[in-house]
């Protein structure tokens, strides 16, 4: 069972330990392919917010799953951060106000520093159709899918401590 991640109490064989690891790690994986899977499907949809990705080109699809990937770590990420805050796996249940400010502030903060680097590199380019966050000049589906998707995946993967 996931439980605490630091706070388990040591047995004279030291099962609870390594049953604790193995558990945080089985967890990890499936919030990363839950991640993925989820953050896949939100790719495709805003394919058309971005210039230069035609849905039929086999291209584009590679490039959504490759961002995928990439959304899948970030998830990992943003998991890591509210565990190092909170001191536990499950830091996301029941939401209350500090956890939800954890993964809206993380979401956001990943989602337009990536967001301002792309864009000013020219590693991907809006079209006319994405809603541009005015403040920071950055395209609204993206920052949306870091505020909403991460919780989402955690909630959808991460087992639910048995105690």
């Amino acid at each position: 069972p996931m439980g605490y991640i630091h706070k388990s109490r040591p047995r004279a064989d030291g099962l609870n330990q390594t049953s604790n690891v193995v558990s945080t790690v089985r967890n990890l994986l499936t919030l990363f392919a839950v991640s993925v899977a989820i953050n896949f499907v939100w790719e495709m949809a805003q394919m058309p917010l971005y210039e230069d990705m035609p849905f039929d080109a086999l291209s584009s699809w590679w490039l959504c799953f490759r961002a995928s990937i990439g959304d899948g770590v970030i998830v990992l990420t943003i998991w890591a951060i509210g565990a190092a805050v909170y001191n536990q796996s499950d830091w996301f249940r029941p939401l209350h106000l500090g956890n939800i400010t954890v993964l809206l502030m993380s979401g956001a903060a990943i989602a337009v520093g990536i967001e301002i680097h792309a864009i000013g590199t020219g590693r991907w380019a809006y079209s006319a159709l994405m809603p541009i966050l005015p403040v920071a000049n950055v395209g609204l589906s993206p920052l949306v899918q870091l505020l909403l998707l991460p919780f989402i995946s955690m909630k959808l993967a991460v087992k639910k401590p048995q105690y």
